[in-house]
């Protein structure tokens, strides 16, 4: 036996304890952590009895290394401390069992006896903690389980989605290219511009749905940092309509140009993917001969740009879990709408890494305003990066 414990009437009372059975012999006493680690490399002990708080680490740190000095010593933890703690650091660090200072004689050689054998033994409180904490444990595991399920259903429906999403642009493409090659000397002019046309569609689709996922990506990393710098609100259309040559004739911008010179605070191209989403939105829901006009406001502090279509418009009830992902429920092939259902989902969390938010309206006539509200420049302090 090893006896360690920095309390020198612990030690000596133990020492007799343990002497009074013939079948036990002390090899060594220490007072700290170091010495009994010492003594159990030198020694071998069958048992060591560790006080769980002394010098040189605590018992834990000692348990640890007796452990792998000497596999095959046994570890009994003592202790004048059961909370919960405690009792797992020293579970945790390898003994097999733990008695309190209070216990009887007779329940302290109990132990010990059942440790030289191999066999685990705990106080009765002791038992009740690590049940207690096994019990938390497998919750914590369930809880987990289930997230990852949910996890891997969302993974597996985005994939689905997405793969749908890429198909569609792509198959134009490949029917334009197999049109050409088959029939391009018997094509007429007008078809080849209805070919060209779809073609540069598609592409300009498929380059927004990239630069969705890209962004998409940006925020999902850890501790991304957005870094905001002034910018004018005519950069930002500038950026975001560039993706919509195609749709030029139906887009109406700010009429005055005092608007566009309003500045804010983003990053110019997350800000511009915001801007970007809502107006895809707007246009898929919209019919193909109707505008879309967009209006810039400084309000309170902030600049708003509003989006306003003629689409359908969206229910009050849906207000909030429009921004939710995958809104568009329907994930067939057959859907009426393109589009992820995670468009305005990811706008809404970049309008929330910049500080600002989204919101729609009922738009007089019919149709929707989405808005989005961005920090503005005027009159305010330089923002931190939003994590």
């Amino acid at each position: 036996m090893l006896v360690a414990d920095d309390e020198a009437a612990v030690r000596e009372a133990l020492v007799d304890l343990v002497s009074s059975d013939d079948s036990m012999e002390v090899v060594g006493i220490a007072e700290d952590a170091d010495r009994a680690i010492e003594i159990a490399r030198a020694e071998k002990p069958d048992v060591a009895l560790i006080d769980v708080k002394m010098p040189g680490g605590g018992g834990p740190r000692a348990t640890r290394e007796i452990r792998r000095e000497s596999p095959q010593t046994h570890i009994v933890a003592l202790s004048a401390y059961e909370d919960r703690h405690t009792v797992l650091d020293m579970l945790r660090a390898g003994v097999v069992g733990y008695i309190s200072k209070g216990a009887s004689s007779d329940d302290i050689l109990h132990t010990i006896r059942r440790s030289m054998r191999g066999q685990s033994s705990l106080a009765v409180k002791v038992t009740a903690d690590v049940i207690h904490e096994l019990v938390t444990l497998l919750e914590r595991s369930e809880s987990l389980t289930r997230d990852l399920q949910e996890m891997n259903r969302s993974k597996s429906e985005l994939i689905q989605v997405l793969s749908h999403e890429l198909f569609t642009p792509i198959t134009v493409i490949q029917g334009f290219a197999l049109t050409v090659a088959e029939r391009g000397s018997l094509l007429q002019p007008g078809e080849v511009r209805d070919l060209a046309h779809n073609v540069s569609k598609a592409s300009a689709r498929l380059r927004r749905l990239v630069g969705n996922l890209a962004a998409a990506a940006r925020l999902d990393r850890e501790e991304v940092e957005v870094p905001m710098r002034s910018i004018t609100a005519g950069e930002l259309l500038r950026r975001a309509t560039a993706e919509f040559p195609l749709f030029a004739s139906r887009l109406v911008l700010p009429p005055d140009p005092a608007d566009l010179e309003h500045r804010l605070w983003a990053d110019p191209d997350l800000a511009a993917r915001a801007i970007v989403l809502v107006l895809e939105n707007a246009f898929e829901f919209s019919q193909e001969n109707e505008q879309v006009e967009v209006t810039v406001h400084e309000r309170g502090g902030e600049l708003e740009f509003a989006i306003s279509d003629r689409g359908p418009g969206v229910p009050k009830e849906l207000h909030d879990t429009m921004f939710e992902a995958f809104t568009q429920s329907d994930t067939s092939t057959t859907r009426e709408h393109e589009g992820l259902g995670i468009g305005l989902y990811l706008a809404r969390r970049i309008m929330r890494a910049h500080g600002g938010r989204i919101a729609v309206t009922p738009r007089t006539g019919g149709g929707s305003t989405l808005i989005l509200s961005f920090l503005g420049f005027e009159g305010s302090d330089v923002p931190q990066s939003v994590v």
